[in-house]
């Protein structure tokens, strides 16, 4: 909830919507919300859901209401305004139980071992880390891959991975060119993202449709 609580108080001290500081589900479970919590707070008149619309050259995030307890992959949160009120009375209390409810545990990212397999409860998070300014990607802090001429696509992949916290898989995240057919760019891609690493600690695979890539630790025999 904090998390909720302070996207909200940016937006109001900027004087911009509170729907333009919409968190990502990807945040809001890696800070310990459950989607059981998560429908709680809908049903109780305290988070509204929307699903991002924003494409690129957008001037500012575009988002639609959607009125279901499932969430899609680009369903985002914002507090409404009674949600607010109570996040804000709580902000004390530990872990913000909401009307008694006791403080949970957070809930560790996930480390994609097998598709959606989340890390048990207590176990050292495991997530790479792509670092746009040194062009390294790092897992168990070592550098397992590094770009020394630009790689426009891989680097983007990577940092949609980055950016939603590195789940299980992301959505093409490449621009339409004209020249290029979409699932054989991407296919490419992945292809050139296993290619000449320092060490082979992760790989990259496609998810079977051609409109996503997914990651996966590499054991050790």
């Amino acid at each position: 909830m904090q998390i909720l609580r302070e996207a909200y108080e940016w937006a109001l001290d900027v004087g911009a919507t509170p729907h333009e500081f919409a968190v990502k589900i990807t945040e809001v479970r890696l800070f310990g919300l459950t989607i059981s919590d998560l429908r709680w707070l809908v049903l109780k008149g305290l988070v509204e859901t929307l699903i991002e619309t924003t494409v690129s050259g957008d001037a500012e995030r575009m988002f639609r209401p959607i009125r279901t307890l499932q969430f899609p992959k680009r369903t985002a949160f914002v507090l409404t305004p009674a949600g607010y009120a109570l996040a804000k009375e709580k902000s004390t209390s530990t872990g913000l139980a909401l009307s008694g409810r006791r403080s949970q545990e957070p809930i560790p990212s996930v480390v994609a071992v097998q598709p959606g397999l989340a890390v048990p409860r207590g176990e050292r998070t495991r997530i790479p880390h792509w670092d746009a300014d040194l062009q390294e990607l790092r897992f168990d802090g070592q550098v397992v891959k590094q770009f020394k001429v630009p790689a426009p696509n891989q680097e983007m992949v990577l940092a949609a991975f980055q950016e939603e916290g590195w789940p299980p898989r992301v959505d093409d995240p490449l621009p339409p060119a004209a020249d290029q057919e979409p699932k054989r760019r991407l296919h490419d891609t992945i292809v050139s993202l296993n290619r000449t690493l320092k060490r082979p600690l992760i790989r990259f695979l496609g998810d079977g449709s051609g409109e996503g890539v997914r990651w996966t630790i590499v054991r050790e025999a």
